[in-house]
């Protein structure tokens, strides 16, 4: 993953940072320009010294602290391209659900960047039947697989710990197993490109 530079300070920012430590500004990732940009207020929304001109709000998955990407203020939408493939999210009432997802959020984030970048189809099931879903499960008494079916990835939240997904690697003999592999493995499958 590449660093990015605050705009307000020049500050090196990594993609998950939401505040730059050097200057204060608010910062969010900027889809449309593929890049992290520093913000200032423009009452309820914020204007990104990447791109003035415009509004722009947060998802609203900035909420639970899982989320710093930025949507156009008036484009009628909550969630940003990534989140909008949440299909189901796990109870957020449990903490350890919480630190969980947001481990796979990253790994997400991470992987709808690099689809981005490759300008690779991100249709989601409210969009097109044929578009791509995610189901994050938290185990309960019965047991949940990581997997995919017609175009729904579904991620056991428990491979968020690192000791659980190396379980899940010896059990399936696989060479390694990482969050992020989850999903570009599955994901290549179902937009075709495996």
């Amino acid at each position: 993953m590449r660093l990015f530079e605050c705009q307000g300070c020049g500050q090196p920012l990594f993609f998950e940072n939401s505040l730059c430590e050097s200057c204060g500004r608010r910062l969010g990732f900027l889809s449309s320009m593929m890049t992290m940009t520093a913000l200032e207020p423009s009452g309820p929304r914020w204007k990104a010294l990447a791109d003035p001109i415009s509004e722009y709000i947060y998802c609203a998955n900035l909420r639970f602290d899982i989320c710093n990407w930025l949507i156009p203020a008036d484009s009628g939408q909550t969630f940003c391209a990534a989140c909008r493939h949440n299909r189901t999210i796990p109870d957020l009432s449990d903490q350890r659900n919480m630190t969980l997802w947001r481990r796979i959020e990253i790994a997400k984030r991470r992987l709808f960047y690099s689809l981005l970048r490759l300008r690779l189809p991100l249709r989601d099931k409210s969009q097109d039947t044929a578009g791509l879903a995610f189901d994050f499960l938290a185990p309960t008494k019965k047991p949940i697989m990581t997997g995919h079916l017609e175009g729904v990835i579904t991620i056991n939240l428990a491979e968020a710990d690192d000791s659980e997904r190396e379980k899940q690697r010896g059990v399936l003999d696989e060479p390694y197993r990482t969050l992020l592999d989850i999903f570009v493995t599955k994901s290549r499958i179902i937009i075709g490109i495996a």
